[in-house]
């Protein structure tokens, strides 16, 4: 059962995670920590290759092995950690205590089976009722996001693309996990859509004080969901901090590039301004800043060391050369 306290129950420490190929070894996640209080929403962004998918998969212990391994770190749910246990033990927690939505759900379902079949069997894989009872959740879940229980014996194909991202976030949610991880689950959507099938996530959330690591490039979708923000860069996290200290009080490089290429209905511009450049190949990542060859700040310190992160007040942290000297290294 979830106890009620509000403290912290996931602690990420020095996550590494590459994937080892015949071409070399790509450096996905290097050396990420993050905490995360019950009920939190933390919104990991960034851009298309920057590790969030595959830190989200490392949480679940699924990160394809081969190619990817695991190399170091400490992955903790109310203090046990996830990477020490055995391959039974994480069927018991998948599902049950940590859940995720991935981008497309028309991979997510199983053309062959019925919805109502697909949340049932979650149910009854981590709860001992009958399948008389689990049938009956599995209608309730789908009556909570906005589908009547009557299409419980509907098959995938019958159901439109946002329908059926619901019936996915119904099986996330049906055995009330206690943490949710949403992988952009709404990048496949028609835009006319999105915002409903987030209204249905973020209102379940609060119904069930479900935790949830929200992964997005969408700056808009993190504004409005998000408690904390770790803003990824080439498998690091370079910007870590609450949703006003990232948006207000904006500190590395690379964030602010992120908000200045986005439009702003307050000014009058002619072009958008773009992140020049690409991001590093993570098959061969520089020993110095990784932004540094996309940054206009950039010093010719920056490319001699790999900054530490530096809390720069309230547990705001940046990792960053122009901040080195405001405070002591996060440890």
């Amino acid at each position: 059962m979830r106890t009620n306290e509000t403290t912290k129950f996931l602690e990420v420490k020095n996550l590494v995670i590459h994937y080892e190929t015949d071409n070399g070894v790509v450096e996905a996640v290097n050396n990420i920590s993050f905490k995360m209080n019950r009920g939190e929403t933390l919104s990991l962004v960034g851009e298309t290759g920057a590790g969030k998918t595959t830190t989200a998969l490392g949480l679940l212990n699924l990160v394809p092995n081969p190619p990817g391994r695991i190399i170091d770190g400490e992955i903790l749910l109310n203090g046990e950690n996830l990477l020490k246990m055995s391959p039974h033990q994480m069927q018991k927690i998948r599902g049950s205590k940590i859940t995720m939505i991935f981008q497309d759900p028309m991979t997510s379902l199983n053309p062959i089976e019925t919805v109502g079949d697909q949340i049932s069997e979650v149910i009854r894989l981590h709860n001992k009722v009958s399948r008389a009872e689990a049938a009956q959740l599995a209608c309730d879940m789908l009556e909570k996001v906005g589908i009547p229980a009557e299409r419980y014996g509907d098959y995938p194909h019958q159901f439109s693309g946002g329908m059926k991202q619901r019936v996915v976030i119904a099986i996330a949610l049906a055995c009330d996990p206690e943490l949710l991880i949403s992988d952009e689950p709404t990048s496949a959507l028609d835009v006319t859509i999105q915002a409903q099938v987030l209204d249905t996530m973020w209102q379940l959330k609060k119904e069930l004080k479900t935790s949830m690591l929200m992964i997005t490039h969408d700056l808009g979708v993190v504004a409005e969901t998000s408690d904390n923000v770790a803003v990824m860069y080439a498998g690091e996290i370079v910007e870590y901090g609450t949703l006003r200290q990232v948006f207000k009080d904006t500190k590395h490089p690379y964030t602010q590039a992120l908000f200045d290429s986005l439009p702003d209905i307050n000014k009058n511009v002619q072009r958008l301004i773009p992140i020049k450049g690409l991001t590093p190949d993570p098959s061969s990542l520089p020993n110095y800043c990784s932004f540094y060859d996309r940054c206009k700040k950039r010093m010719e310190e920056c490319k001699k060391t790999d900054p530490a992160s530096v809390d720069v007040g309230d547990g705001h942290l940046v990792k960053c050369l122009l901040f080195a000297s405001e405070r002591s290294s996060h440890e």
